[in-house]
């Protein structure tokens, strides 16, 4: 393939089963703005300062169950955290859902959690070695 043929990632999709309750939850949890919602009530885009937007589209299935792999549901978003404790902290006092918070020497912290929908995402810190 050659190189220059897609310049960025512009969208992430995620499926959620309510979006006003998903919208409410990635604002709160994960500071992400609200910049669009279609007339209709099934899709809203949210933003960060950086990165591609975040579309969340409401559905009745349960699309998130797709990425359950042999080993058990898998993460649909990686999140780089500028303070992943803080992070943590945020989530937990809001009874978010976690995962196994896993500490490595060295090689900083990461965890998963689920947003309301079921959806697992993960967090990680970047290496600083």
């Amino acid at each position: 393939m050659s190189e220059g043929i897609i310049n960025r990632v512009s969208h992430v999709m995620v499926p959620v089963r309510e979006l006003d309750e998903s919208i409410t939850w990635y604002e709160a949890n994960l500071g992400f703005r609200l910049h669009w919602k279609r007339n209709d009530g099934k899709m809203a885009i949210l933003t960060l300062p950086e990165g591609p937007h975040f579309f969340l589209w409401e559905t009745e299935h349960d699309t998130y169950a797709h990425f359950n792999l042999r080993d058990g549901i898998q993460p649909v978003i990686g999140i780089e955290a500028a303070d992943i404790r803080k992070l943590l902290h945020t989530l937990r006092y809001n009874g978010v859902q976690l995962g196994e918070v896993r500490v490595e020497r060295g090689e900083g912290m990461d965890f998963e959690f689920f947003d309301p929908s079921g959806n697992m995402l993960v967090a990680h810190e970047p290496y600083q070695g």
